[in-house]
C-alpha cells in the first residue's frame, strides 16, 4: 500500500504543524540557545509557533532548521531527538485514529493511507518481503543536501516511537535503515533507538511480518470508522483550501512599518517565494499585491480617519504618501470621495 498522491507541493502552504516548531525550540533551549537567536530575521512570528493548531509552510520549518543547525555549531542528532519525542501528540486527530484500530498493521496501513493530509512531506508505503514487514519511506520534495540527513532521521524515528506508543510502551521488534553513512552523533542515541544499519540503500523501519497482527488495546472498530469518516472530511477541507490562502498570506504581512509598506520583494521574501511566483498565484486568484495593498491601505486610511484626530497630512505622511494631494487622489479613487469628506461622513452618523 502507498500514501495517495496529492500532486506538487507548494512549499510557501501552511501545513507542517507547529508543534514541530515547538520541540525545536524546546530542544534549542535545552542546548543552551535562545529563542531568540534561533527565530532572528526568519519571517516566523512568535504568535504562530505559541497557538494551537496553527501551521507553518514547508520553507519556514526548513528555514527553522538550517538556523538550528547554524546556531547549535552542526551538534546533529536533531531528527533522532524529534523523532523520539514526537510519538503520537502532534496531530490529535491523526492520532485518535490511529489509536482506534484493531490491529498494528490496521494502523500502518492507515497511517501511510492518510498521513500526507496532515504532514504533506513524506510518502510511505508498506511491503512485504520473505517474512518481514517493511515500512518504505521517501519524499518526493527537493531538499537542502544539510536536511537529508535530519529529514530520514526524523521520519524513521518517529515512525518507530508511533508504533511503540501504539502498543503501550512497549519496545518494537524493528531495525531501521538508512541510505546514508552513519552519522557521528548516532552513537549518543544508539541506547534509545532500535538496530540501525546504514549505507544501506533505502530508507525502511522493518520487522517481522508476524507484528503486523498485533492488537491495539485502545483499538475500536466502530471508533475507528469513525475517525476514517473524519479524516476523509478534513482530507476535503484541505483540499478546498491548499493554495488558497495566498491572498490572506499576503494580506497579513502588508503592515505599515517605519519604512512605509513592504513591496512585493519583500512580502516575496517573507513567503519564501520569488516575486515571479507570488504575481502568478495571485493572478490565479484574480488579484494582484496591488489590489492587495489597496486594500490594506484603504482600511488603514478609513480606520485612521474614523478613531483618531490626526491630521489628513499626517496620515497622509504616516502612510508613506509624498504629499497629503497624492492621499487625496488616491482616497478618491478607493471611494469616490475625499478624506475629509469621508471623515464627516463618519461624524454625522449615529
Amino acid at each position: 500500500m502507498t500514501s495517495v498522491d496529492n500532486g506538487p507541493i507548494d512549499r510557501s502552504f501552511p501545513c507542517i504543524p507547529n508543534e514541530f516548531a515547538r520541540l525545536i525550540l524546546q530542544i534549542a533551549a535545552e542546548r543552551g540557545l535562545s529563542r531568540e537567536a534561533v527565530l532572528k530575521n526568519l519571517h516566523i512570528p512568535s504568535q504562530l509557533i505559541d497557538t494551537n493548531g496553527e501551521n507553518l509552510s514547508i520553507a519556514q520549518h526548513e528555514s527553522l532548521l538550517l538556523r538550528m543547525i547554524d546556531v547549535s555549531n552542526n551538534e546533529g542528532g536533531l531528527g533522532y531527538e524529534l523523532g523520539l519525542r514526537i510519538g503520537l501528540t502532534t496531530h490529535s486527530l491523526m492520532a485518535y485514529a490511529l489509536l482506534s484500530q484493531v490491529t498494528l498493521g490496521d494502523a500502518i496501513r492507515f497511517g501511510i493511507e492518510f498521513s500526507q493530509v496532515f504532514v504533506p512531506v513524506y510518502r510511505g508505503e508498506l511491503l512485504i518481503e520473505d517474512g518481514y514487514a517493511v515500512i518504505d519511506i521517501s519524499m518526493d520534495m527537493p531538499i537542502e543536501e544539510s536536511l537529508y540527513g535530519y529529514a530520514y532521521d526524523l521520519a524513521l524515528a518517529s515512525v518507530w516511537s508511533g508504533l511503540r506508543h501504539l502498543m503501550g510502551g512497549a519496545w518494537i521488534e524493528a531495525e531501521l535503515w538508512f541510505n546514508y553513512p552513519q552519522p557521528a552523533y548516532y552513537a549518543n542515541y544508539k541506547n534509545r533507538l532500535p538496530v540501525c544499519r546504514f549505507d544501506m540503500g533505502a530508507n525502511q523501519l522493518c520487522f517481522p511480518v508476524a507484528q503486523l497482527n498485533k492488537r491495539i488495546q485502545t483499538g475500536d472498530p466502530v471508533m475507528a470508522q469513525l475517525m476514517i469518516e473524519k479524516i476523509k472530511l478534513e482530507q476535503h477541507a484541505r483540499e478546498q483550501q491548499t493554495y488558497s490562502d495566498i491572498t490572506v498570506l499576503v494580506r497579513q504581512g502588508i503592515v505599515c512599518g517605519a519604512q512605509g509598506y513592504p513591496d512585493l520583494e519583500n512580502i516575496s521574501a517573507q513567503l519564501f517565494m520569488s516575486s515571479r511566483t507570488l504575481k502568478r498565484k495571485l493572478q490565479q486568484k484574480e488579484t494582484s499585491f496591488q489590489l492587495l495593498l489597496d486594500e490594506v491601505r484603504l482600511s488603514d486610511a478609513t480606520r485612521m480617519l474614523k478613531m483618531s484626530s490626526r491630521s489628513i497630512e499626517d496620515i497622509a505622511t504616516w502612510m508613506g504618501f509624498n504629499e497629503p494631494a497624492s492621499f487625496t487622489n488616491a482616497f478618491r479613487k478607493w471611494t469616490g470621495v475625499t478624506p475629509s469628506a469621508w471623515r464627516e461622513q463618519c461624524k454625522s452618523r449615529p
